[in-house]
């Protein structure tokens, strides 16, 4: 196979630090229980930047008392009401038995006397925001755990606790109260020496929980839709001027938020899980870590502390997500979209890693002669075979020379780093999957030559595991010496999958949700919690060390911490991931070798194309034939094809889909970035899925009174496609643009919505992104400052007309910092012609005008070019075919957890240096002087140096390894010159 001509890059590989910490036993949570007493608040607040306290309300429930209402009433702050409002607040309150309060009376009763003092379990929906309206001050939290959040003071009275808060996702946060300034321990304690521990407080985010049990992002409004409780939140009645609506309205919604809660907590309860109560439940991978603490499964890193850490670095250099590439660009192709069922569940019960799971530790010997003997032999048919898949818990170090293999670098013109499958050369060993090599040979017809191979193999399991049933079902008891967890979950989703299309549209809606939260609890359980690092910021530098693929370590000077989750075992997530790339990799190859090609694939999922001139019959056999090539594999209760026909491959009936296929065109983009369609009689596109990537960020434009009256409506639910109704709006234009022939001019004509500007809402949930109002809340009191969690509007700011256009996203940072354009924000305004009149820099304060801020249209000008960076032929205007790079590897780096979120950052100006880079390693160091050198003797010392703007003394010490280049004299040499 002949290769392309080598790009010179940068790559990178996860690295490990080790800083000596030590993993305590987790504790006994099911000891730490509340009281039976529920205080449910809710905030008003007003609409400006600040959003200012107005008024609340609040229940007080007793759950052995039937979960009965004690208390209701309102509490309200008498700065923000005027007299007239305050008099209807407490007129109101006086006719309905309400009991009203002021918000100093409210935090000191209610939310002290009662959360605090009688250990009652604290709720809300977006707890966080709540919490922080009753602040009347506010720090950066401190200690290990809470570091990077906010420590919010709610009394006057020094002796009572405050409360952190740590934003964990936009789903979740970690709430607490602090340690009292008081004393805690009575006299006879202290000299008995019994400690009396911190009462941390018991916090239940009704938003967290329903994302955790329903594997989705709700609302107040789409989750009691959901559940269907009998009080579903109502329209809004706020306004400037409190009224008797308002109040109706705010008090509803604290009693949905009671039903929403009570509903969920039901649900949790029906799973058995009494170790983990429900305040510990903060997303999906807490209820699969629950299971494992139920069925009394201990974390392997707590068994097995003496594990190597030079180990752990070569485990951890072998660590790759999962793979997402698009292969026929901006093109629309016929396809058969199909994907596996369950792949990372399927290829852990394939492999036997439960076993790993449960078992005391893991052991490993050396098998270089067998494993390279293995892969020289191994064939096609070796994979249909079930056994095959038991000699993959191997890891491999070669030395790559043209191998296809997932590479993780700085794709120009992307300023992070992106994981492509693509052709490799590099002087430094890297070690892989046996997985990841076995698939290079599959696609290139050559194995990579073998250095050293390791084989891991479970020891015996931990003795007191016990048996759990799944979702409370005694039909499904999962013995975990018996049985493999994994399977169960997806043999209870599968039964519930089978009464959908039975079911009424609203019950199919929560049969949906039912087996999507059990598909995300079998992820996570089955992946997620083995990868989970938390980053922890801490104040100052900590020295610790670092172990890449050379299997030793170098002294490192940190402040993020990457601190590994309790179940973290990542030698369980590099296999999982290495052997869902492998899938894949015989999915591509048996599409090849039955002559036919492929539009994308993503983590699970591949979509088969058509070639121009095969009949549509003879592309469906060969089609299907790839599709039953997996079925022997399948290691499931219920027996069928492993590799599933998406039910966008039918029609539709009714708005659900029928039995009766139907042609069903791919039009992708890039990674992610892909809308699958049927044709009506007319050819015009009936949209069946769809990516909302990239277009996450922003919030919809306009209302549905904005709607085009050309474009159809959608023929499914938008759940079912998977966008918003202006996203749909958005795919629509895009595919009847390539249909139409004119792909680059896509008619956005009559989305009149799309000459508003481009906002995305944000929240100021760290002490950093706080940091942004520094300027604006100079001056001002308190209450009228943006605070923590205050969520407000952000916009894109137009350029400058007279800079060129490169269609580079890196160039436009460039030029977006060196024109210092104002970072526009406003308060939360629904209106957008009112909230033009509002945005301000938030640097400055200063007002800035509509004309200055980009619109929808203008923001997602580019959005149908963006490229497919790390392949050949993904250009911005490229069209067809990508091909594969060849990658020559010039420097090696560990790095840390890749950085997420890249485009907002880039849009709302967040942290472009967010990615943890540990610098070279020693040997990659010198491999990098000894690059230098070769340069300075090619062109000379002194002309180098002039090149790189420093002096000839400055150079020879970089040369002799007694300083480093800058950032800035490297780039005009790749970056190869030493950064330690």
């Amino acid at each position: 196979m002949s290769l392309p001509p080598a790009d010179p890059l940068r790559i990178a590989v996860r690295g490990y630090v080790a800083t000596g910490d030590t993993m305590k036993p987790p504790g006994q949570l099911a000891a730490d229980e509340p009281s039976p007493w529920i205080v449910i608040f809710d905030t008003e607040t007003s609409t400006d930047a600040a959003q200012i306290l107005r008024f609340g309300t609040y229940q007080v429930r007793h759950l052995d008392r039937d979960g009965s209402v004690e208390e209701t009433g309102l509490f309200y702050d008498p700065e923000s009401l005027s007299a007239e409002e305050t008099a209807l607040l407490l007129r109101y309150a006086a006719e309905r038995g309400l009991k009203p309060c002021t918000r100093g009376e409210f935090v000191e009763n209610v939310f002290f006397g009662i959360g605090y003092d009688l250990r009652a379990t604290i709720a809300g929906f977006n707890l966080p925001f709540d919490l922080s309206r009753l602040a009347i001050g506010h720090d950066s939290a401190r200690g290990k755990t809470m570091r990077g959040g906010f420590s919010l003071q709610l009394s006057p009275d020094p002796r009572r606790a405050r409360i952190q808060v740590k934003h964990l996702s936009r789903r979740a946060a970690l709430i607490r109260f602090t340690a009292p300034a008081r004393q805690r321990s009575t006299e006879g304690q202290q000299r008995r020496g019994i400690p009396t521990p911190i009462r941390r407080g018991f916090f239940v985010d009704v938003k967290t929980l329903a994302a955790a049990l329903t594997g989705e992002t709700h609302s107040l409004e789409s989750l009691g839709t959901l559940l269907g409780i009998p009080h579903p939140k109502t329209a809004a009645a706020h306004g400037e001027t409190l009224s008797e609506a308002y109040l109706d309205y705010a008090l509803n919604d604290v009693q949905a938020t009671w039903e929403c809660l009570a509903e969920l907590k039901g649900r949790y309860e029906r799973h058995g899980l009494a170790g983990t109560p429900v305040h510990r439940i903060y997303s999906e991978a807490s209820l699969g870590k629950a299971y494992l603490r139920e069925m009394g499964i201990r974390p392997w890193r707590l068994l097995q502390p003496g594990f190597p850490d030079e180990l752990m670095g070569l485990i951890m250099s072998s660590y790759y997500g999962g793979r997402s590439e698009v292969h026929l660009r901006r093109e629309v192709t016929r396809v058969l979209y199909c994907d596996f069922l369950s792949m990372y569940p399927t290829v852990c019960a394939l492999m036997g890693l439960w076993s790993f799971v449960t078992a005391r530790g893991v052991d490993w010997r050396e098998t270089t002669a067998e494993t390279a003997s293995f892969l020289e032999a191994v064939t096609l048919a070796d994979l249909q075979q079930p056994a095959t898949f038991r000699r993959l818990p191997t890891l491999v170090r070669i030395r790559p020379a043209g191998d296809l293999l997932p590479v993780r670098a700085q794709y120009e013109p992307e300023p992070q780093y992106t994981i492509g499958l693509n052709f490799l050369t590099c002087d430094s060993p890297l070690w892989y999957t046996l997985a990841d090599c076995m698939a290079s040979k599959l696609l290139t017809g050559k194995p990579p030559t073998v250095l050293q191979a390791l084989s891991f193999a479970p020891e015996p399991p931990q003795s007191g595991l016990s048996p759990v049933s799944l979702a409370g079902n005694p039909d499904c008891r999962i013995d975990p010496y018996a049985d493999d967890f994994y399977r169960r979950l997806i043999d209870l989703r599968k039964d519930i999958q089978k009464r959908e299309p039975a079911a009424s549209e609203l019950e199919a809606e929560r049969l949906r949700s039912a087996q999507q939260a059990l598909k995300i609890l079998a992820n996570a359980s089955s992946y997620g919690i083995f990868v989970e690092i938390n980053v922890e910021e801490r104040e100052d530098a900590v020295k610790a060390t670092c172990y890449g693929p050379e299997g030793k370590g170098f002294p490192v000077s940190v402040r993020k911490i990457e601190a590994p989750g309790t179940y973290f075992h990542p030698l369980l997530g590099s296999l999982i991931t290495g052997a869902a790339r492998l899938m894949l990799a015989v999915t591509e190859r048996l599409a090849l070798d039955a002559g036919l090609d492929w539009a994308f694939c993503d983590t699970d999922s591949m979509a088969f194309a058509k070639p121009g001139d095969m009949p549509e019959a003879e592309f469906l056999n060969r089609a299907l034939s790839v599709r039953e090539w997996f079925t022997p594999l399948n290691p499931y209760a219920q027996k069928g094809a492993l590799l599933k026909i998406e039910p966008a491959n039918y029609g539709l009936k009714d708005r659900r889909t029928s039995e009766e296929p139907v042609p069903l065109y791919a039009y992708a983009i890039s990674s992610k970035r892909y809308a699958l369609f049927n044709r009506d009689h007319h050819g015009r596109p009936i949209l069946r899925k769809a990516s909302a990537h990239g277009l996450g960020h922003l919030l919809p434009p306009g209302t549905e009174s904005d709607l085009s009256p050309d474009i159809p409506p959608p023929a499914l639910s938008l759940a079912g496609i998977g966008v918003e109704r202006w996203q749909y709006d958005l795919w629509y234009r895009l595919v009847e643009a390539v249909l139409r022939g004119h792909p680059d001019r896509p008619n956005l004509a009559d989305l009149t919505a799309f000459d508003q500007p481009a906002v995305s809402r944000y929240a100021a949930t760290t002490p950093k992104l706080l940091r942004w109002f520094k300027s604006y809340n100079c001056g001002k009191p308190y209450r009228e400052q943006v605070r923590p969690f205050n969520f407000l509007l952000a916009y894109q700011t137009r350029l400058i007309a007279e800079e060129p256009d490169t269609g580079s996203t890196r160039h436009t940072r460039k030029r977006s910092a060196g024109l210092n354009l104002p970072r526009v924000i406003s308060p939360y305004e629904r209106d957008p012609a009112r909230v033009l009149t509002l945005c301000f820099d938030r640097d400055t304060g200063q007002r800035i005008s509509g004309d200055r801020l980009k619109t929808y249209r203008q923001a997602l000008a580019r959005y149908p070019l963006h490229p497919e960076e790390k392949f050949l032929g993904g250009d911005y205007t490229d069209r067809g075919p990508t091909r594969r790079r060849h990658i020559m590897a010039i420097a090696v780096r560990p790095i840390g957890k890749e950085a997420n979120r890249w485009e907002e950052q880039f849009y709302l100006g967040l942290d472009p240096e967010a990615q943890v880079e540990y610098g070279l390693t020693p040997d990659e160091a010198e491999r990098a002087r000894a690059h230098q050198r070769a340069m300075a003797k090619a062109v000379g010392v002194g002309r180098l140096a002039e090149q790189m703007g420093i002096s000839r003394r400055q150079l020879s010490n970089i040369l002799h390894g007694n300083a480093n280049a800058s950032a800035r004299s490297r780039a005009p040499f790749g970056g190869v010159f030493s950064e330690r």
